[in-house]
């Protein structure tokens, strides 16, 4: 086999082990919801301490691998998600259980923020789209593997299972990245050299180097960054499940702005900043990386299971199956999109799959219809076309938008790049689950006050279900504008 699709593989180990983890925390998240006797405001945690930890670390992890080389950072990222997901399933309580999660995000954020730039760095450039298509299918056969996996574990061997079936992929992966990624991976001209002459230096020499490359690397950057993450973090948290009082929670909340003036000013002061804010100049990877944060908003991973478990009181296997529409869909359609980016560009392709998605949100905020069926029909295949919509509409954007924001850099900030874009893609995930779920609660309360549906919880729920989804489509919808608008890639004809 080529040696670039071996490389290909032993990323794609990673990556399936991460996407498998997130879809079946999803589907299991009601269930953990009440082994805890908890509610959705606090089990929520769950997801975005996860998303939080790796939001906050990509930039940190993409730039160390720029300076330190790629391979390890992606070997410890392993290790380190093998651990969390250790952790996840031995954990007694909530509060443990949303800490293991956190440190799970400190190996997937070593994983995503290089995964990308190592296939970047391997493939050739009029190949690149049909790679990132195959990785975009490895991401939807983990997505669409995780919903009904982790229906069936939860069902019959409980929660804490589906964090355990990480430990065997995680170790594969180690093995796999250990033997066949090279060490001198996205290193150039004297650069390879260089970790050559590196590599036959004694062990303690060459601890020594990296202290040294160490030195020089962006802290206090990192340091403000992670600031703003908690921040921004505390600003979704209106219920206060964090524990803060709420004058420190709005103190802190409302002094991330100042830190983000800071963290700005600084990173355009510091010779080798964390976030390389140059790139922003192209409004090509300016566009597409805020498109990709849009289309990460729309939460209906995140809240269906809830639907479908509570409201249409499914177990958590046929969850699984009805949720595992949207990867499958995406599993077929990305690496085809891919392809079609290399030859024709990808503008029109990830627009339309943008408009996709607005469209299924906006569909199923629609009041009752026969004819529609949808949230209000109490057979949950109906929702098929609806999933298999958002599915087709993710798998288009994802490869070309991802091609396009890759092919937009040059190779020395593969790794910067990479970890920018992954950034993007979680903050739009945090934002998602945190406002989704703020919006259903809200929408949720306003209609128990309504006189005319105060006894009926079942079509509180659907109608603020509704209310929410329509809300996300609008907010989704600027990220159809900023996709048409992002301009076209160098080698578009076409678009």
């Amino acid at each position: 086999m080529d040696k670039k699709w071996v490389i290909l593989s032993a990323v794609a180990c990673g990556t399936f082990m991460a996407t498998l983890d997130s879809s079946i925390v999803n589907v299991a998240l009601p269930s953990i919801t009440k082994a805890f006797h908890t509610g959705i405001t606090y089990s929520r945690w769950v997801v975005i301490s996860y998303l939080f930890s790796i939001t906050g670390l990509l930039l940190v992890f993409g730039k160390l691998a720029d300076q330190l080389g790629r391979k390890p950072i992606f070997l410890f990222g392993f290790f380190f998600f093998v651990l969390g997901s250790l952790l996840c399933g031995l954990s007694p309580s909530i509060e443990k259980l949303i800490m293991a999660r956190a440190l799970q995000g400190f190996g997937a954020a070593m994983l995503m923020a290089n995964g990308p730039a190592i296939i970047t760095a391997a493939f050739p450039k009029n190949e690149r789209g049909k790679a990132l298509g195959t990785l975009a299918m490895v991401v939807s056969a983990g997505l669409a593997l995780g919903p009904s996996l982790g229906g069936f574990l939860v069902r019959f061997f409980s929660w804490p299972s589906i964090f355990f079936v990480n430990i065997p992929f995680g170790i594969l992966g180690i093995i796999l990245v250990y033997r066949f990624i090279p060490g001198t991976i996205g290193s150039v001209g004297m650069e390879v050299e260089i970790l050559e002459r590196e590599k036959r230096l004694p062990f303690f020499v060459q601890l020594q180097v990296i202290f040294s490359k160490l030195r020089y690397f962006d802290w206090v950057g990192g340091v403000l960054w992670m600031f703003l993450q908690i921040g921004y973090t505390l600003a979704l948290d209106h219920q206060n499940v964090l524990g803060l009082a709420g004058p420190i929670q709005r103190l802190l909340s409302f002094g991330s702005i100042g830190l983000l003036i800071l963290f700005l000013s600084w990173e355009l002061s510091f010779r080798e900043p964390l976030l390389d804010l140059s790139l922003f100049k192209s409004r090509l990877f300016f566009a597409a990386n805020f498109a990709g944060f849009f289309v990460a908003v729309s939460g209906i991973t995140l809240l269906l299971p809830f639907y479908l478990q509570n409201v249409r009181e499914l177990p958590p296997d046929r969850v699984g199956v009805v949720m595992t529409i949207i990867p499958l869909a995406i599993f077929f359609i990305a690496p085809i999109s891919g392809r079609l980016s290399d030859k024709y560009g990808s503008r029109m392709l990830s627009s339309i799959g943008m408009g996709f998605v607005c469209s299924a949100l906006f569909l199923l905020a629609l009041p009752n219809n026969d004819y529609l069926g949808g949230l209000f029909s109490k057979n949950p295949l109906t929702l098929v076309p609806y999933l298999a919509l958002v599915g087709i509409g993710i798998g288009l954007f994802q490869s070309p938008n991802n091609n396009a924001i890759m092919g937009a850099v040059e190779r020395n900030r593969l790794g910067v790049a990479s970890a920018l874009l992954a950034t993007m893609r979680n903050f739009g995930l945090v934002t998602g689950a945190a406002l989704s779920t703020t919006l259903l609660m809200k929408f949720y309360a306003a209609s128990v006050l309504s006189l005319e549906v105060k006894s009926q919880p079942q079509e509180n729920f659907i109608y603020s279900l509704r209310m929410t989804f329509l809300s996300l489509g609008f907010l989704c919808l600027i990220g159809v504008f900023m996709s048409i608008g992002r301009g076209k890639q160098k080698n578009e004809s076409l678009n």
